[in-house]
């Protein structure tokens, strides 16, 4: 069709003709030109879409792996401290020399220090010492009050008291017990040593201080 019998159709007919010819432009641009663009535009998304589930996994990973550390740092600290509380073997002298000395402090006069066989409960031993001792009510009180709050981890059982046959006035009770010193053995010990980084703590179970 010529330019000049273009002219003469009438308007509305030429306004179809640019728009059919524009259609026609855009949709060859859209589907030859565009084509590769959206092809690799949707593999990313496709990508994305695989990557978002994995995502949000990590970051539930991470936030758990966090409280982990946390645990692991809390029970860590709480074992440091029931070791405080319950020593080795070798310590037991020394926690025993401590239990005179505070009988010693308090006026108590030890009649009977004698060791006994040791006790084997659980993850645990206890070293028994059969105690007899004088002393006035009131020391005898304060005694068993730092025993109480004694670092380490003693019991005391079989308790009698007696009115002292020769009362003076430091001397007017006397008190016969045996007192058990928990310690852990150097057995116990070794398969509770785990390698660094291995995020086990080694159990730590104690008796009630009595």
């Amino acid at each position: 069709m010529k330019i000049g019998n273009l002219k003469a159709l009438p308007w509305y007919l030429r306004l179809v003709m640019f728009v059919a010819g524009a259609a026609v432009l855009y949709a060859g641009f859209w589907y030859f030109v565009t084509r590769p663009t959206r092809a690799e535009t949707q593999q990313f998304n496709d990508e994305i879409a695989q990557l978002l589930p994995r995502n949000a996994q990590a970051q539930i990973a991470s936030q758990r792996l966090n409280e982990f550390r946390a645990v692991y740092k809390a029970r860590e600290e709480e074992y440091e401290e029931l070791k405080a509380l319950l020593p080795e073997q070798r310590e037991i002298t020394m926690v025993l020399q401590g239990v005179q000395d505070r009988a010693r402090s308090n006026g108590l006069v030890l009649k009977k220090f004698l060791p006994k066989d040791d006790v084997q409960e659980g993850n645990y031993n206890g070293k028994k010492i059969e105690v007899s001792v004088t002393s006035s009510f009131a020391s005898l009180r304060a005694f068993f009050e730092q025993l109480a709050h004694y670092q380490r981890i003693v019991s005391v059982t079989n308790f009698q008291l007696t009115q002292a046959d020769k009362q003076t006035s430091l001397k007017t009770v006397e008190a016969t017990f045996d007192l058990t010193a928990y310690y852990v053995s150097a057995e116990k010990l070794k398969p509770a040593a785990q390698p660094a980084g291995s995020g086990q703590v080694p159990p730590a179970t104690a008796p009630p201080a009595k």
